[in-house]
């Protein structure tokens, strides 16, 4: 007697064919100069842990046997087939995507690559391979999640609403040695007080210098990703000044026959958010301030006062102004 399957229950079935996931397998690793047979199996487990972008994994044990199935011994190499090799493994029906890589030590670092190959055509894909250079599995492990992004076998990250906020690019002609400092660490308290959420400060610029990251400009995409994953951040927040003088005008008043000594200080510059996911300038918030120190002394006893305390003063007061802006501009 056949049996029929229920017109619900095959529709159902249909359904399920069409929209499941694609399958895809992780080769095991290759090994170049010198890494151990722990650091293969570790990085290993890192890959299969951290693919994701809606593939159904299959299992090392199953990709085994498929590739015992049509004479693959040794599924380490994929990424180097000849053409008949390929058209062999074009055999195998139920993967995907086959993800190959390669590890290898050079000096104290480590070189890898990841490749994606098409299990229908043998060939990998020229849109989805990435290669980096860390120094230790545990920076790989940070850096692996946007790596696989990259290439089409991770999901986004989740927004975390926290910001970084970098040193200043300081191209002002002579500036003073505590103009970098004063200006960051009272931007970063403003914003903090406005609520905004922020890394620490002193915490950023060390983390990067160990990650070998400088200068941003003309930076590829990859590193502003790669930074995110660093300080777990969204965007980035970096001024720039192109300006900070202090200067001292003297101005004969001819009523009480004496020279006068007025002090101004100009800061000009520029804040730009840049997003960690993209490297996109999200907005760029120009500034341009004037102090003038008439003002302060009628309110100040400044008699003591030396050139730095007329500057520190300056950016102390002129910090609101420009802080207040970036706050605006981002919205939070």
């Amino acid at each position: 007697m056949i049996r029929k399957i229920p017109a619900i229950a095959a529709v159902c079935m249909l359904f399920g064919a069409l929209f499941s996931a694609d399958r895809i397998a992780i080769a095991e690793p290759a090994a170049k100069g010198g890494v151990t047979p722990q650091e293969i199996e570790t990085f290993w487990g890192m890959l299969e842990s951290s693919v994701d972008g809606g593939y159904e994994l299959v299992s090392r044990s199953a990709l085994k046997q498929m590739l015992a199935e049509i004479g693959f011994t040794d599924n380490s190499g994929l990424a180097e087939l000849n053409a008949k090799q390929k058209a062999k493994l074009g055999e195998i029906r139920t993967v995907k995507y086959i993800l190959v890589s390669t590890i290898g030590k050079f000096g104290r670092r480590l070189n890898l690559s990841l490749s994606l190959i098409d299990s229908s055509t043998g060939d990998v894909l020229p849109d989805r391979k990435v290669t980096d250079t860390v120094g230790t599995l545990e920076e790989l492990a940070d850096r692996l999640p946007g790596l696989l992004r990259e290439i089409g076998l991770g999901t986004e990250a989740k927004k975390r609403g926290i910001y970084a906020m970098l040193h200043p690019v300081i191209t002002a002609k002579n500036p003073p040695d505590y103009l970098s400092a004063s200006f960051s660490s009272g931007l970063e308290s403003f914003l903090l007080g406005k609520g905004m959420r922020l890394q620490n400060l002193k915490t950023v610029d060390p983390i990067l210098r160990k990650n070998g990251i400088g200068s941003l400009d003309a930076a590829e995409p990859a590193l502003f990703a790669r930074i995110g994953e660093l300080l777990r951040v969204d965007s980035l927040i970096r001024p720039e000044i192109t300006r900070f003088s202090v200067t001292v005008k003297r101005e004969y008043i001819a009523a009480s026959k004496r020279t006068v000594e007025r002090r101004i200080c100009n800061l000009d510059g520029e804040i730009r958010i840049l997003s960690t996911g993209t490297g996109e300038v999200v907005a760029v918030i120009p500034f341009r301030q004037k102090i003038d120190f008439d003002d302060v002394e009628a309110k100040e006893d400044t008699d003591d006062w030396t050139a730095e305390d007329y500057g520190k003063y300056a950016v102390e007061q002129l910090i609101p102004v420009i802080g207040e802006n970036v706050f605006r501009a981002i919205g939070r």
